[in-house]
C-alpha cells in the first residue's frame, strides 16, 4: 500500500502544468471541451471556454496555446468542465490567438493540412461549424456544415471517421451523426472552388471538377496558397519603363500542384489592349504593355480574362495615371492611400505621394501600405450609447435609432455576424452630433449581430450587440368594425409584435403607425377615416417584407347622439345621453363627455354604456355641481356638440301639459252634463196603443 501511494506522489511530480486563462476581454473561468494540434515546432493545444452566461454572444470563446514548453508542477487534479487546474508556477500560459467567440461552443476537434489547420466547433444550438486557419491562425470563414431541427446540443467528443477523415462522428441527446466535413463537389466552377477558401479542396483539371487532392492523383490540382485568407483572387500593379510604356502586371492567388494550361487577355472596349511584346504567361502571373496615351486620358477599364485549361474567370480592373492621383503633400490623406495602392500603384510613405510600382511583388494590403496614415487623421473617436431598437426580425428593420457621442465623422454602419464572411455595411442618414438613423438590412439566419460605426479611415468603433428573432405574426384583430370618421383603437394579437414597423390597410393602401405597449406586449393602430362599406384586410410592414394578417374589419357610419337630461344626486350631476341603436359595441375608454355651462368645462366620468344610452356623473367635490348647458362628446376622431333640457324643465312642460288635459276634460264633461239637462227639460208628447187604425 505505501509502495503505491509513493508510485503515485511520484506520478504526479513528474507530471507538468501551466496555468491558462480566457480571455482578456472577459473572465470564461470554465473549460468546456479542448483538443490537441500536432505541429511541426511543437504541440498546440486548443480550448473552449465558457462565462458560464449563454445571454451573451461572445460567452464562449475557442483559443490556441503553445503547450511545447510547459514549466511548472501540478498541483492537484480537477474534473473535466471544472476550473482548470492550477499550478505551482506564477506564470501564466496566454493564448497565441483567440480564434473563435461564439454564444455556446460546446466541443471541438481540428485536423491538419500542411500549414493549414481545420477546425471542427460542436455548439449548444445543435451546429456543427468548420473554421480554417492559416499558418499565422487568422480565421477564414465558418461554415456550418451541420444544424439540429431541434436545436439539442453537440457533445464535446467528436471524431474522425478513421478510414479517409472525410467525415466526423457527433454526438448529440439520443442521436449520433456521420457528417461529411468535405463540400468539395458543390462547387461547380474553378472561381466558386477557390472562393470556398478550403485548403482541403481544389479544382482537379483532369476531372474538371473542385476535389480533394487525393482525388485527383496524376494530374494538375489547383488550390488556394497559404497566403489566400489575406488576398483577393486578382491582384495588379501597373508601371513605367523608359520606352514611355505602362506595363500591367496581372497575379492571381492560386497555386498548382503541375503545369496546366494558362493563358490571358486583356481588352479595351473589346479591342485587344496588349502590343505583344509580354513574356508567355506562367501561371499564376502575365503581364500586358501598352502605350501610356491609353492611360493619360483619364483612366482606364480593362476587361481581363484568364483561361487555366477549359475554366475561363473575366474581372474588370480600373487603370489610373499613379502620378496624378496626388500630388506631393504633408497633408496626404489615407482616403488617398488607399485609392493609390487599389488602382496598382505604390504608395510611398516618405513621399507621402502615389508613385509607378517598379515591377511585379507580392500583392499589396491597403490595410499594410496606409496603416501610418490613420494616425495622423484627426477626429473625435465616436461611441455607441443605445440602439432603438436593438431585437429585429430576420427581415431587418428600417430607421433604427442610434444614440452616441461624436457622431458626425461616422460614415456608415457595419453590423457582422458570427458566421457572416462578409459584413453587412449600411448607409447613414438625419444625423446630429449624438444621434443618427440607419436601416437594418435582413439576415438569413435568427441570433445577434456586432455593431459598430465606421469612421474614413474604415476603423470600426462600438461594439453594440442586436438580435435577429423570428418574424411577427398576427392571429386577429380586436374590434373587427370602426366608425367612419376613424381613430379607433385597433388591437393587434399575435407573437412578436415589437417587431412590427407600420401597418397598410388593403385595399385602400393606407400606412399606418403603429403603437406598441412594451409593458403588456399589446400593439394596436387607429382606424383611418373612410366613408364607406366593405372589407379590410391588415398587413404588417417588417422590414421591405409584410406579414398578413388573418381577421378582417370593417366601417359603420358614425355614432347618433339625439339629446340629454340632467338631474341632481346629491352633489353630483347625472348626465343622460340618448343615442341610437347602432352596432360599434362602444366601450368606456372610448368615449369622453366633458359639460360646458358657459366657459367652464366639467369632466363627466362614465359609469354605463347601454345600446341607447351612455351615463356619465360630474362629481361635485366641493357642493352642488350646476346645470350644464351643453355636452361634447368625443370618440376617436368623431366629435359632436349637444345642447341639453334639464329635468325639471320637462316636469314643468308635463304638469303644464297635464293641468291643460285635465281642464279641457272637465270643461267636457261639464258640457256632456249641461246637454243632458237640456234634452231631459224637454215635453213628452202622449202614445195611445195600441194603435188605431182609420
Amino acid at each position: 500500500m505505501n509502495s503505491s501511494k509513493e508510485k503515485k506522489r511520484e506520478i504526479i511530480k513528474s507530471l507538468q502544468a501551466a496555468t491558462i486563462r480566457c480571455c482578456s476581454d472577459k473572465a470564461r473561468p470554465v473549460l468546456v471541451a479542448c483538443t490537441v494540434i500536432p505541429s511541426v515546432n511543437g504541440v498546440i493545444w486548443a480550448g473552449v471556454f465558457s462565462a458560464q452566461n449563454q445571454q451573451d454572444p461572445e460567452n464562449s470563446a475557442l483559443a490556441l496555446y503553445d503547450i511545447s514548453n510547459v514549466k511548472g508542477r501540478v498541483k492537484g487534479f480537477c474534473a473535466f468542465g471544472e476550473k482548470p487546474c492550477g499550478s505551482e508556477s506564477n506564470t501564466e500560459l496566454q493564448p497565441l490567438s483567440v480564434v473563435f467567440k461564439y454564444s455556446s461552443m460546446s466541443a471541438v476537434a481540428a485536423v491538419r493540412n500542411g500549414s493549414w489547420i481545420v477546425l471542427f466547433i460542436g455548439t449548444s444550438d445543435g451546429q456543427l461549424i468548420k473554421l480554417v486557419l492559416d499558418e499565422k491562425f487568422t480565421p477564414g470563414c465558418p461554415t456550418v456544415l451541420f444544424k439540429s431541427d431541434d436545436e439539442r446540443a453537440v457533445f464535446p467528443r467528436m471524431h474522425f471517421d478513421p478510414v479517409d477523415f472525410k467525415h466526423i462522428y457527433i454526438a448529440l441527446r439520443k442521436q449520433l451523426r456521420r457528417v461529411s466535413v468535405v463540400l468539395c463537389a458543390k462547387y461547380i466552377t474553378l472561381k466558386d472552388c477557390r472562393a470556398a477558401l478550403d485548403p482541403l479542396c481544389g479544382w482537379c483539371v483532369n476531372i474538371q471538377r473542385c476535389s480533394t487532392q487525393d482525388e485527383c492523383s496524376d494530374t494538375s490540382w489547383v488550390s488556394i496558397p497559404k497566403n489566400s485568407l489575406q488576398t483577393r483572387l486578382f491582384s495588379f500593379q501597373i508601371a513605367e519603363n523608359s520606352s514611355r510604356k505602362i506595363i500591367l502586371h496581372l497575379s492571381l492567388s492560386l497555386e498548382s500542384t503541375g503545369n496546366p494550361a494558362f493563358s490571358c487577355t486583356f481588352t479595351k472596349e473589346s479591342d485587344i489592349l496588349c502590343d505583344g511584346s509580354d513574356p508567355p504567361a506562367v501561371l499564376p502571373n502575365c503581364s500586358c504593355s501598352f502605350p501610356d496615351q491609353l492611360l493619360y486620358t483619364g483612366g482606364l477599364r480593362v476587361s481581363a480574362t484568364v483561361n487555366i485549361e477549359d475554366q475561363k474567370i473575366t474581372e474588370t480592373l480600373t487603370l489610373i495615371n499613379c502620378s496624378s492621383i496626388t500630388e506631393n503633400s504633408p497633408s496626404a490623406s489615407h482616403t488617398q492611400c488607399v485609392q493609390c495602392v487599389s488602382s496598382g500603384c505604390h504608395w510611398s510613405s516618405s513621399s507621402k505621394r502615389c508613385e509607378w510600382t517598379h515591377g511585379p511583388g507580392e500583392q499589396l494590403h491597403i490595410q499594410d501600405a496606409c496603416k501610418n496614415l490613420l494616425s495622423e487623421m484627426v477626429y473625435n473617436k465616436p461611441a455607441i450609447l443605445s440602439l432603438e431598437p436593438n431585437k429585429v426580425s430576420f427581415h431587418g428593420r428600417n430607421n433604427v435609432l442610434l444614440r452616441g457621442r461624436n457622431l458626425e465623422s461616422v460614415t456608415k454602419i457595419r453590423i457582422q455576424g458570427d458566421l457572416d464572411c462578409i459584413p453587412k455595411e449600411s448607409p447613414v442618414f438625419d444625423r446630429s452630433s449624438d444621434t443618427l438613423r440607419f436601416h437594418i438590412p435582413p439576415s438569413g439566419t435568427k441570433g445577434t449581430v456586432k455593431v459598430c460605426v465606421v469612421t474614413p479611415d474604415d476603423r470600426c468603433h462600438g461594439n453594440s450587440i442586436i438580435t435577429y428573432s423570428s418574424q411577427p405574426s398576427c392571429t386577429g384583430i380586436q374590434p373587427t368594425v370602426s366608425w367612419s370618421s376613424g381613430g379607433r383603437k385597433i388591437h393587434i394579437q399575435g407573437s412578436n409584435l415589437e417587431l412590427v414597423e407600420s401597418v397598410t390597410v388593403f385595399p385602400s393602401n393606407k400606412v399606418l403607425k403603429t403603437q406598441y405597449d412594451t409593458s403588456s406586449g399589446d400593439l394596436w393602430i387607429d382606424s383611418h377615416p373612410y366613408d364607406g362599406s366593405g372589407q379590410f384586410s391588415l398587413k404588417l410592414n417588417v422590414g421591405n417584407s409584410t406579414v398578413d394578417c388573418v381577421d378582417y374589419f370593417s366601417y359603420k357610419p358614425d355614432p347618433e347622439f339625439t339629446r340629454f337630461t340632467t338631474v341632481q344626486v346629491a352633489n353630483d350631476l347625472q348626465v343622460n345621453i340618448q343615442k341610437r341603436v347602432d352596432m360599434l359595441n362602444l366601450s368606456m375608454s372610448e368615449v369622453t363627455v366633458t359639460g360646458l355651462q358657459g366657459d367652464q368645462q366639467y369632466p363627466c366620468d362614465l359609469e354605463k354604456i347601454e345600446s341607447n344610452a351612455v351615463i356619465c356623473k360630474i362629481k361635485g367635490e366641493s357642493g352642488a355641481v350646476p346645470a350644464v348647458d351643453s355636452l361634447t362628446i368625443n370618440i376617436g376622431n368623431f366629435h359632436i356638440s349637444l345642447s341639453g333640457e334639464r329635468l325639471e324643465t320637462w316636469l314643468f312642460v308635463l304638469i303644464v301639459f297635464s293641468l291643460i288635459f285635465l281642464l279641457i276634460f272637465l270643461i267636457f264633461c261639464i258640457l256632456l252634463l249641461l246637454f243632458r239637462g237640456y234634452h231631459n227639460s224637454q215635453p213628452v208628447f202622449p202614445v195611445q196603443w195600441p194603435l188605431q187604425r182609420h
